[in-house]
């Protein structure tokens, strides 16, 4: 079976049985938001990628369930949530779905056009960020030898992929992205993962890309001012064969702010989480359980100590 790849995913476990979380649905302007709820404690919000849906977080959701409120959701235009695809309102629909659970503040997981929208919330909202983890995605505006093009993640319904989408077919976009070498399957991957994945990605219709509407433009993309800015914990995360832009850009923000950290996760690339889930859930979860518990340690020893950057794990 021919696994079709995308832009933006995150983690599953071959050996993680479906959980039984109930399907809730959010009214927001424009679109209904379908999410589910898991866990109790700390609240994480996970932000999935291009042409998946939240499906694409089940190990995550049961890997850190135990320990935290697990918030996962398809971004309008995929999955079950209705609307038009528009990263740029899409920290309005993230903002409500916070509102109507209660969250005031939430750690934000974001991978490839998920982080983008993570970097959107964090730049318009930075008080309601607990943390943020950026796994894949582009660099933030500004950013030196980075095209505002590429910073912006234009390369969708308005770039490459949608031009080739409309003239020569979805499958054509993924087999284009399939051929990178970033995004070809880790050695570890099992046959049950890459099934999972293609079960994810045949739902995709491509909407975005054969019929793609105006953005709103409400939250525009973080600029590099903002980002380094920002005082919350930040964790960046790639796999060893990521693309060489992002390995750049996160070792670069992760030297010039105190208050971030990258490591590397050795067996992929811009899935290393399909092929090494549990490896990547180690990293996340050491990283979020040094958040959550910063408050109990003195104001003199920062939450990174004790937990320095990796460049592999």
């Amino acid at each position: 079976m021919r696994t079709r790849w995308c832009l933006v995913c995150t983690a599953i476990s071959a050996a993680t049985s479906t959980l039984p979380a109930q399907s809730r649905f959010l009214d927001v302007p424009g679109a209904r938001i379908h999410y589910t709820v898991n866990g109790s404690g700390p609240a994480v919000v996970l932000i999935h990628g291009w042409a998946l849906d939240r499906r694409e977080w089940t190990d995550q959701i049961a890997a850190l369930s135990p320990r935290y409120r697990v918030i996962a959701f398809d971004r309008r235009g995929f999955g079950k949530s209705t609307g038009s695809a528009d990263p740029s309102t899409e920290p309005a629909d993230i903002r409500a779905l916070l509102d109507t659970l209660h969250v005031r503040t939430a750690i934000l997981v974001g991978h490839s056009a998920g982080a983008m929208v993570a970097q959107r919330f964090a730049a318009a909202m930075p008080e309601r960020v607990e943390a943020l983890v950026l796994y894949g995605g582009p660099a933030p505006v500004g950013f030196p030898g980075v095209e505002p093009r590429q910073q912006a993640n234009d390369g969708g319904p308005g770039g490459g992929r949608g031009l080739i989408a409309r003239q020569y077919g979805i499958d054509s976009v993924m087999r284009a992205l399939d051929s990178r070498p970033q995004f070809r399957p880790g050695p570890n991957r099992t046959a049950a993962m890459a099934a999972r994945i293609d079960s994810i990605t045949k739902d995709y219709p491509g909407r975005d890309l054969l019929d793609p509407k105006p953005q709103s433009g409400a939250f525009p993309p973080a600029t590099l001012a903002q980002v380094r800015a920002w005082s919350f914990p930040i964790l960046f995360v790639s796999g060893e064969a990521e693309a060489q832009p992002w390995l750049a850009m996160s070792d670069s923000l992760a030297r010039w702010m105190s208050n971030a950290r990258r490591i590397l996760v050795p067996g992929g690339g811009h899935g290393v989480h399909f092929d090494e889930p549990r490896r990547f859930n180690t990293a996340l979860l050491e990283f979020l359980d040094s958040v959550t518990q910063r408050a109990t340690r003195s104001p003199d020893r920062p939450w990174w100590r004790g937990a320095p950057d990796r460049t592999r794990r």
